[in-house]
């Protein structure tokens, strides 16, 4: 039986065999790297394994590398909270349920963010669409109240945009970029669930570009956040924020029966329908006129558009029927093209045009098609979405 003496010093033998420095050079080293300010004894990438050797969490091969990296602290989480809460919204609103015989009145409650200071709040459309006579309730995080109404909103993205009455200089939450999150990377969940208002949680992001069909959302076009901070009813609508306190996502919904099992809209995707929602008060989307089929060129067969597969390795997406008169049809596209590139990367499945379409109608997509053992390069100007055909 090992003793803890025997432990320690085993321990600072690595240390010495790892020429970590210690003793009077450990305390000079600690002092030129500016580690007393972090109000921590020992530097915060440093940590004892199993066996008591000493290890570097960051993995810095260089003295530079190490230096630029940010030092996590006690209130790290704190701090991220600090920057984002002022701007989070409880939002509350009277709605009317028509289950059975008659209409039943309720109140529906979630989460919200300012994004502008004259009280313009994001929130999720399934929080405030049925709201009795566009009457919504918000409080802010110090207390303040407004009455709000209803601005407009898109069912599809799930994403509302709610107008606060007599608001201004009201603080404002900033706007990050989901598309430079990566999978392990912390984030804190804000919001009122159960209607516990000012709750946070913390977790990671768990994964990336969840397609809305694999939680069974059969014709969702969205991607999800997916994440293990703790996202409950009445968190839907608030803010799902990076370590920099910027709005990386918008929290949704969770597994249902779970815990640790939370989905949010994506910053960048929900960023676009805001602002279309500004600008049409309504989503206008974009259409291109095709009708696709994942399918295995091994001859192995297909499945339909949205759903997921078990195993995707050599899949690809093949055109089935081109609406006449459609932006694909003007840009030369035909039943039976394999498409192999759309925006400049490689697509094996529906789902994935669908979310590279985007938001934007009038843009020009480049992709690459294979016909006949010949790759072809096209080009689809993209229009505005009518009532004739979903993509």
């Amino acid at each position: 039986r090992r003793s803890g003496a025997m432990l320690a010093t085993r321990a600072l033998r690595s240390l010495r065999q790892a020429r970590v420095p210690s003793g009077r050079m450990w305390r000079r080293f600690w002092a030129e790297t500016g580690g007393g300010r972090t109000g921590v004894d020992a530097p915060s990438w440093l940590c004892f394994g199993a066996a008591g050797a000493a290890v570097a969490s960051w993995g810095c091969s260089k003295e530079a590398e190490c230096q630029d990296k940010p030092v996590l602290h006690a209130n790290f989480i704190a701090d991220a909270v600090d920057k984002a809460l002022p701007a989070v919204v409880n939002v509350t609103a009277g709605v009317v349920s028509h289950r059975g015989w008659f209409p039943q009145e309720g109140l529906s409650a979630g989460s919200g963010f300012l994004i502008r200071s004259d009280g313009l709040v994001v929130t999720n459309a399934h929080v405030v669409q049925g709201a009795l006579n566009g009457q919504i309730h918000c409080t802010l995080n110090d207390g303040r109240t407004f009455e709000g109404s209803l601005e407009s909103l898109d069912r599809a993205s799930d994403i509302a945009l709610v107008r606060l009455h007599k608001a201004e200089d009201l603080p404002v939450a900033k706007i990050g970029s989901s598309a430079a999150l990566r999978v392990g990377e912390w984030v804190v969940a804000l919001g009122s669930p159960l209607t516990l208002q000012n709750s946070c949680t913390a977790g990671i992001v768990s994964a990336l570009a969840r397609h809305g069909s694999e939680i069974g959302m059969a014709n969702g076009r969205t991607d999800f956040i997916q994440t293990d901070a703790a996202i409950n009813i009445g968190n839907s609508g608030g803010p799902l924020v990076n370590l920099a306190g910027e709005v990386v996502g918008i929290s949704t919904l969770k597994a249902q029966g779970t815990d640790g099992i939370g989905f949010a809209i994506p910053m960048d995707s929900a960023w676009l329908v805001v602002k279309s929602l500004l600008k049409h008060g309504r989503v206008i989307r974009p259409y291109i006129g095709i009708k696709m089929v994942a399918v295995d060129p091994n001859g192995r067969g297909g499945g339909q558009p949205g759903q997921p597969k078990p195993n995707r390795l050599g899949l690809k997406v093949m055109v089935v029927e081109v609406a006449p008169l459609s932006p694909a049809a003007k840009a030369g596209v035909r039943p039976g093209d394999i498409i192999l590139y759309f925006r400049g990367k490689p697509v094996k499945s529906p789902a994935q045009v669908v979310e590279r379409v985007g938001l934007e109608f009038g843009t020009e997509i480049p992709l690459s098609v294979q016909r006949d053992n010949e790759v072809m390069e096209l080009k689809i100007v993209t229009e505005a979405e009518n009532r004739r055909a979903r993509l």
